[in-house]
């Protein structure tokens, strides 16, 4: 029997499937930068599609910012499958091979994400445009959310990993090395704050927030509940990622900076304030992550970085709140959520690090600036007593 040149197509593409067994190679970091920069462009889309939502305007399948987010989407997925194409060419790569360290759940959700859209296109004829709370518990935007965080995440997870295989990092400096797996992280929490918006306060308009917390009769503790929320979930990224990396002053300035947008799109950017303390909140945790070390694990300095974030955030969220709508939340909620906020966070860091000890690693090597300011108030204090006497 002849072979015909589909047989030759198909036998072609059972050799790229099948694995050539050769030792799996990571991205470079300027590979996992552009992988990043598509993203931008993908979740970008996203961002203008949630905005479109939030300001009612004319929705259907086929709008410009649908064009925006599904291009993107295909941009990032061509860029990825080029990767896999080029170790194919250098080395014969395939299969398994082919695909870098931290990329093999984006070759999953590149899929996911187009059955995904063919899905949300085929329910929005049939069961219309999802509104309000329904958005965000569609089943076609689940799939598409979790389509698109498999793919915006390979240059994190492809650090998480050479962390894990302590692979030596490529020479480049640290910020440069680390700008990738930021803006990835950014845009998974872009996607939690989208699809858990009920459960961050700063996707809220200050007016509602004013309305809920003023009382004095009539109180909603869903602002509140949020604050201690996102409290907890923001400790856990610190933790999860200063265990993992020694992180450049500027990384949660920037991871927080697609999250902090999604915010205000949210509200078709009627929460600006919220926004810009959604940023300056990511700088300030830079600031408290450089002072205080938490990769160190020591129970005090987890303790004290819970409350130096929290108290400072959400006391100037809820002045922002009372200051910009003249309606200012009840003494006690003012005062107190903040506090039980930090409580909460402080209890978190227990369960983390439940037990006493100076120190569990020594990544970075150098002592924490706490130590030193710590160090030195206790020699000041130690010299006035000797003058004293």
């Amino acid at each position: 029997m002849a072979i015909t040149p589909l047989d030759r197509l198909l036998e072609y593409k059972m050799h790229l499937l099948t694995d050539s067994r050769q030792p799996r190679i990571f991205a470079t970091w300027w590979q996992d930068l552009i992988t990043a920069a598509f993203s931008a462009w993908f979740f970008g889309g996203l961002i203008l599609d949630v905005n479109a939502h939030a300001r009612g305007w004319n929705e259907s399948f086929f709008t410009w910012w649908h064009l925006v987010f599904y291009s993107g989407f295909a941009a990032t997925a061509a860029w990825i499958a080029w990767i896999l194409v080029r170790a194919h060419r250098a080395d014969g790569r395939t299969g398994r091979s082919a695909v870098p360290y931290g990329y093999g759940p984006a070759i999953v959700g590149a899929p996911l994400f187009l059955v995904a859209g063919v899905a949300d296109l085929i329910w929005h004829q049939v069961h219309g445009v999802e509104v309000d709370l329904a958005i965000f518990f569609s089943p076609s935007h689940l799939g598409l959310a979790i389509g698109g965080v498999l793919i915006a995440a390979a240059p994190w997870l492809a650090a998480w990993k050479r962390e894990a295989l302590a692979v030596d990092p490529e020479p480049v400096p640290l910020e440069v090395r680390m700008a990738a797996p930021a803006l990835a992280l950014g845009y998974a929490l872009s996607a939690i704050v989208l699809f858990l918006n009920y459960l961050v306060p700063f996707t809220k308009i200050p007016a509602d927030v004013a309305d809920a917390l003023a009382g004095p009769h009539h109180f909603d503790a869903a602002p509140v509940a949020a604050m201690v929320a996102t409290t907890v979930f923001v400790l856990a990224v610190v933790v999860l990622a200063s265990g993992r990396f020694k992180l450049p002053m500027g990384f949660f300035t920037v991871a927080f900076a697609y999250p902090a947008v999604m915010a205000g799109a949210l509200t078709g950017f009627a929460n600006g304030e919220y926004v810009w303390i959604f940023v300056v909140s990511g700088a300030w945790l830079d600031f408290l992550v450089w002072l205080i070390r938490p990769e160190l694990r020591r129970r005090r300095d987890l303790i004290i970085l819970a409350g130096a974030w929290s108290i400072p955030v959400w006391a100037a969220y809820l002045i922002t709140t009372g200051s910009s709508t003249g309606q200012w939340p009840a003494t006690e909620i003012g005062i107190g959520t903040p506090v039980v906020a930090g409580l909460v966070g402080a209890l978190f860091m227990l369960v983390i690090q439940p037990e006493q000890r100076r120190e569990i690693r020594t990544i970075p090597s150098e002592p924490s600036p706490f130590d030193d300011v710590i160090a030195r108030a206790k020699a000041m204090t130690a010299g006035q007593e000797g003058e004293g006497q």
